[in-house]
């Protein structure tokens, strides 16, 4: 039985958002890691998740490239 958004706390909320991603993603590029993706997951408990490689049939949204 999988969450839905709606039930999720704030904590949860905004560990999950896309702006959460985009500043994971941010700090492991500063750290001098390229390229970072972020990939749209299509689950409601992890929408998004950051990636150093991406597989090939992942929905990558962004990527931070040097």
């Amino acid at each position: 039985m999988s969450a839905q958004p709606e039930s999720m706390s704030l904590k949860r909320r905004a560990l999950c958002s896309r702006e959460n991603a985009e500043r994971v993603a941010s700090q492991i590029f500063d750290q001098g890691v390229w390229p970072v993706s972020i990939i749209r997951t299509g689950n409601a408990l992890q929408p998004f998740r950051v990636s150093v490689a991406p597989a090939r049939d992942d929905h990558v949204e962004v990527e931070l490239l040097c």
